[in-house]
């Protein structure tokens, strides 16, 4: 025989005998666990398991393993639907205090919203004083551009019902290298333009120290006593101790703003005249489920405030987020609305949450896809993605009752302004008053106390833990220590058995 032969002849024999090595030991370890079965069902605590070996008929030993099998099934379904219960009732409301002080209620934030988007006078002031005039690309006027800003309103409600308009306003935008965001903060209603005054505690202070511009799914709007705040509003006493004593018409906070006509209001996002008005927690920016009303241009309006105080206890903490603005309910749902309209249409919409840098914003040319993304992105949140927002382990739930009058029925005014006369030297108070176009807001606390609300755990893990075992001792018979029994015969007696058997094996080898 050749010497390749050979070498063949080997490596053939080399591998039978490693198959054969290890039939046998699949056949040793098959052995080893019909054992260690046989002796743990004798042995076991486990009511019925013994007679799946020591009953006298194959028929019998059947019989009682679907019995064991389809009891085991009963136990764990049943405790698979404790445990949803657990997870879903297991936290109970508990009122911990009636009289709780409303002192103590962090001051909420308000977001003011004016309705129109595009100002008559601030189009024309930016079609007109712009130091770089706005070039109009070939085929396109002036009027197209005012025609077009009309149907802006699809830029915050998408539905894509005038495509050929905002086609042209975005030829417009692009020649001009313009963003829809940098258009809006040109012809859209600023803060310093419709905040007229503003008091705080009774004391007149400049509204720019309190009201910044926020990006909101509203628009460009004016936010007060944000978290994330850049204005110097920190710097005020009573935002540094971020809570106030005054109720009824000792008012907290109040505002003297400016209203357009109608004529004046190219784009709006509301019908009627005013101001809309969210009112909402520091660190909350999404503005999806907050408390909002209306301020009527013409009236005074009195917003009492409410406030209910919730709180955890500490073995509610693992179930909830803590109380930074990352983690609140609302900002995480937005967020991870933001990243389904990411993933259908490829850019960011406005929304009070950051923008993440290196994402393009939604601009005019998303308004098709926009508008078919919403019913997409509720069911890609609900089927595909996993937002895994938490529950607040901390939150003050604020409320609101509106009282208005018209601000020329003088005698039903519940405080009327007392303006800085080097601003409104032309005006007296009872002028201003009457003014068609003025809204003015108060804001103060309802009444001296509220309620502070807890989190508990209404069933214990205890309780849980009995009850699962209950379950399992009704079907079967055991308990955790049938548990340790089985992790000792199958994990531990198991691996001693059948390391003795591959030594007895190895001894009849050699011998």
């Amino acid at each position: 025989m050749s010497l390749h032969g050979t070498e063949i002849l080997q490596k053939r024999t080399k591998r039978f005998r490693m198959i054969k090595a290890s039939l046998r030991m699949i056949t040793n370890l098959r052995s080893t666990l019909v054992e260690v079965y046989e002796e743990f069902s004798v042995k076991s605590t486990i009511s019925g398991l013994k007679y799946t070996t020591l009953a006298q008929t194959k028929f019998g030993r059947c019989f009682w393993a679907i019995i064991l099998l389809s009891f085991l099934g009963f136990a764990i379904s049943l405790a698979m639907c404790s445990y949803k219960r657990y997870q879903s009732t297991s936290i109970n409301m508990v009122i911990i205090n009636t009289q709780y002080p409303m002192s103590m209620i962090d001051l909420p934030a308000v977001t003011l919203c004016h309705g129109g988007i595009v100002m008559m006078h601030k189009l024309i002031s930016f079609l007109t004083s712009n130091p770089k005039r706005i070039f109009m690309p070939r085929g396109l006027t002036r009027a197209d551009f005012e025609n077009s800003s009309r149907y802006l309103r699809e830029a915050i409600y998408p539905k894509n019902y005038f495509p050929d308009e905002l086609d042209k306003l975005h030829q417009i935008l692009s020649a001009n290298r313009l963003t829809l965001l940098e258009l809006f903060e040109n012809v859209s209603a600023n803060c310093s333009d419709f905040l007229l005054m503003c008091q705080l505690e009774g004391k007149t202070v400049p509204c720019s120290t309190l009201f910044e511009p926020v990006v909101t799914p509203n628009g460009i709007c004016c936010a007060f006593n944000y978290e994330n705040s850049q204005v110097s509003q920190r710097s005020n006493e009573l935002l540094k101790r971020s809570n106030s004593a005054r109720i009824g018409p000792h008012f907290i906070l109040s505002l003297l703003m400016k209203s357009y006509s109608s004529e004046d209001r190219v784009a709006s996002i509301m019908h009627g005249d005013g101001v809309k008005v969210f009112v909402h927690e520091r660190n909350v920016y999404s503005l999806l489920e907050v408390v909002e009303f209306m301020a009527p241009a013409g009236h005074e309006s009195v917003a009492q405030l409410t406030g209910t105080k919730l709180t955890s206890a500490s073995n509610c903490m693992t179930g909830c987020a803590d109380p930074g603005a990352e983690n609140r309910y609302q900002n995480c749902y937005m967020r991870c609305w933001k990243s389904a309209v990411w993933e259908l249409c490829g850019c960011q919409i406005m929304s009070g949450v950051p923008m993440e840098h290196g994402r393009q914003a939604c601009d005019l040319p998303h308004i098709p896809c926009l508008a078919r993304a919403a019913p997409r992105a509720n069911s890609i949140l609900k089927q595909e993605w996993q937002c895994d927002c938490l529950a607040d382990c901390k939150s003050t739930v604020y409320g609101i009752a509106v009282a208005t009058a018209p601000l020329n029925a003088a005698q039903y005014s519940p405080s009327p302004f007392q303006y800085i006369k080097s601003k409104y030297e032309l005006f007296d108070s009872k002028e201003v008053l009457r003014h068609q176009n003025v809204t003015a807001l108060h804001f103060t606390f309802a009444k001296q106390s509220t309620r502070l609300l807890q989190r508990r755990m209404m069933i214990s893990s205890t309780y849980i833990l009995s009850y699962v075992g209950g379950i399992f001792a009704l079907f079967l018979g055991c308990s955790i220590i049938s548990l340790i029994e089985i992790l000792y015969y199958f994990c531990v007696f198991s691996v001693s058995k059948f390391k003795d058997k591959n030594r007895q094996r190895d001894a009849v080898t050699i011998h």
